[in-house]
């Protein structure tokens, strides 16, 4: 068995790779950095290190290649014999490998006419419509029938590496524990491949909603909140008091609606949020509140964790001041970055693209938020000032 992963980085390597490798699959990576796709063809393995604050191991992760995208004969002919494929490369770069998968699904379909499943291990919400809206420009439909596009929850942490750390092997990755992949089950359009931990689910859009707006969403909400009291790392930022309330307060908030919009048990959904915060505290991840907090505008979006997972409360008729305190803390520290000159309501209305009538509720509460960041208070009467909007909202939210 032959699996296929574009995107030879941090999930590739750190989570993707290894489920495949384990199961038995070759592994063969499409990657463009060619020191990468050098390394991983002479040594045919790398290292992947498990951290957490009780200790580490070290295992290989083993019958591993590469090719380089800019090699189109050779992706082609790989992509065109392989059994499964998967996307590990960030949602801005899907649009890149696609020219190439295109290919290898061609020559597959003139060769076996056999269908093809591609896993989009991506933070994306409505990852299998955005690449199928990329795809239906350039295939056929009868091509495109023959295209499994597999939303899939991305929940395993992988920071960004560490040189220092991997000065004898620049393939090493540090993960943590956690490496369960959930996975559309009616997506697929050959059989669900045998991967270890890979856990197919109908309906998925819960466990999509679940990884973005409760563990994306939390996450973001740390960064930004470290980020403005001065901490460089996850694990110092969810360990301050203030903020671990906020945090646990944010993702309160989206658990509840969660529960209430699929009416699932809000117990697992609470007791899956304590996980993650326990997991951002991993001091041995070393993970930054730079790198989970980039790329703001995208966080702001529409669907995305903040501004999405604060519809979502809406929907249910709460309100969801607490990711509200992580949205402006979002936007403060975009705009400042920036150097922006433009008024708070402008610039999430930019970014969020609020409108119509839930929008109303929304925007008031992160540019009343905003102005305290503005305005240097301190995270403790921020979230006083949190408190008292929450109390005051109960009841106001059609």
């Amino acid at each position: 068995m032959k699996a296929v992963i574009f995107g030879a980085g941090n999930i590739g390597r750190g989570f993707i790779g290894p489920l495949f490798s384990e199961s038995g699959f070759e592994v063969v990576f499409i990657d463009v950095s060619k020191p990468v796709v050098e390394k991983l063809n002479t040594d045919h393995k790398y290292p992947l290190k498990i951290v957490s604050n009780e200790g580490s191991r070290e295992i290989m992760v083993e019958n591993v290649s590469a090719v380089d995208g800019n090699d189109l004969e050779t992706a082609e002919a790989t992509i065109a014999e392989c059994d499964i494929c998967a996307t590990c490369v960030g949602a801005g770069a899907i649009k890149y490998i696609l020219p190439n998968f295109i290919r290898g699904l061609r020559r597959r379909l003139a060769d076996s006419g056999k269908p093809l499943d591609l896993l989009i291990c991506e933070n994306l919400m409505d990852a299998d419509k955005y690449v199928h809206s990329l795809l239906e420009a350039e295939l056929t439909e009868d091509e495109l029938s023959m295209v499994g596009l597999i939303e899939t929850s991305v929940g395993r942490m992988v920071p960004a590496p560490d040189p220092a750390a991997n000065a004898d092997n620049p393939l090493r990755v540090a993960v943590e524990e956690y490496g369960v992949l959930p996975v559309d089950r009616d997506a697929f359009k050959g059989d669900v491949p045998p991967v270890k931990n890979m856990v197919a689910h109908s309906p998925f859009r819960f466990y999509i909603e679940r990884k973005l707006y409760l563990h994306n969403m939390g996450h973001a909400v740390c960064a930004y909140l470290g980020s403005y009291t001065g901490h460089e790392k996850i694990c110092t930022a969810i360990s301050d008091p203030t903020i671990r309330v906020i945090v646990t307060a944010a993702m309160t908030e989206s658990a509840v609606a969660l529960s209430e919009k699929y009416g699932v048990s809000v117990a697992p959904l609470m007791e899956h949020a304590a996980d993650l915060i326990r997991r951002f505290a991993n001091v041995a991840l070393g993970d930054g509140c730079a790198r989970v907090g980039a790329d703001i505008p995208r966080k702001l979006a529409p669907s995305d964790r903040l501004t999405g997972g604060a519809m979502n409360v809406i929907s249910t008729g709460a309100a969801p001041v607490f990711i509200c305190v992580g949205a402006a803390a979002a936007l403060y520290k975009y705009m400042k970055d920036a150097g922006l000159d433009m008024s708070p309501a402008s610039a999430m209305a930019e970014y969020a693209k609020l409108a119509g009538e839930p929008a109303v509720s929304l925007a008031p509460m992160v540019e009343k938020l905003y102005c305290l960041f503005a305005d240097g208070k301190t995270l403790s009467e921020i979230l006083a000032a949190a408190d008292s909007m929450k109390h005051d909202a109960v009841g106001m939210i059609v």
